[in-house]
């Protein structure tokens, strides 16, 4: 709604009704704030991460064997799997989303992000678990040494797969992604797309989803841009005064 609320009014105000009241009044006495939009932002100058993504880069440099930011995902897949369809649409997924492509260089100790190439492919190791008695066993042991393999967040790429046979109509899809370039919310849009793509080529039809405006390099520009100066000398002298002593 392009408006500024304070977090305590989200506390005072915990009916969604009241809630729609307060947001009425703040539109009745000053308008909508409105931000500037994200625009494309030229790929031939360096792309810089968002601060997330620095800020997660700086934890990484101080432990860079830590799986403490890894995103696993278990899907469980019955019925015949099209193998060529499920690597179709997790490579079509990769090449849609730059995030998904990011890996985090710093020649001069500054991170900066860099893409690779769209037909790169998402990296899948198969796994034959069919007709093995200790299959369950074997299949948890594989779920941990996935979860805690960790990532090089210079060479990429930050999002991998297992593919686990249970059976011929049963299988087991680990997918893990580092959380600079992934969070609980792209999960969702992670899932239902990877649906789509695997029902479309499964079914010999064509990539069903709509090209993408913006990406996700073009977002950490505009937040950059837009949190400078003012806004962000507030920001800064704010935790400046909070951790003072600390």
């Amino acid at each position: 709604f392009g408006v500024v609320l304070p977090l305590t009014t989200l506390f005072a105000k915990p009916v969604l009704s009241d809630l729609a009241q307060s947001i009425v009044e703040v539109l009745s006495r000053a308008g909508p704030q409105h931000l500037p939009a994200i625009v494309a932002v030229s790929r031939d100058a360096p792309l810089a991460p968002s601060f997330a993504q620095q800020r997660l880069w700086f934890l990484a440099q101080l432990d860079e064997a830590s799986t403490n930011y890894h995103i696993p995902l278990v899907l469980r897949l019955h019925g015949v799997l099209e193998r060529s369809a499920w690597q179709r649409s997790l490579d079509r997924l990769l090449a849609r989303h730059e995030a998904l492509r990011s890996v985090f260089v710093a020649p001069q100790g500054k991170p900066r992000v860099e893409l690779l190439p769209p037909d790169a492919g998402l990296p899948v190791i198969e796994h034959d678990l069919k007709g093995r008695a200790d299959a369950q066993a074997a299949l948890l042991e594989l779920c941990q040494e996935e979860a805690c393999t960790p990532f090089d967040l210079s060479r990429g790429p930050l999002i991998r797969g297992r593919l686990i046979d249970m059976s011929d109509e049963e299988h087991v899809f680990l997918l893990t992604q580092h959380h600079i370039v992934s969070d609980g919310w792209s999960m969702g849009v992670l899932v239902r797309e990877l649906n789509s793509l695997y029902r479309a080529f499964a079914a010999g039809q064509d990539d069903p989803l709509p090209p993408l405006a913006v990406q996700y390099p073009d977002y950490a520009a505009w937040q950059r841009q837009w949190l400078s100066g003012e806004r962000l000398q507030t920001q800064a002298d704010y935790w400046r005064e909070t951790l003072a002593g600390a």
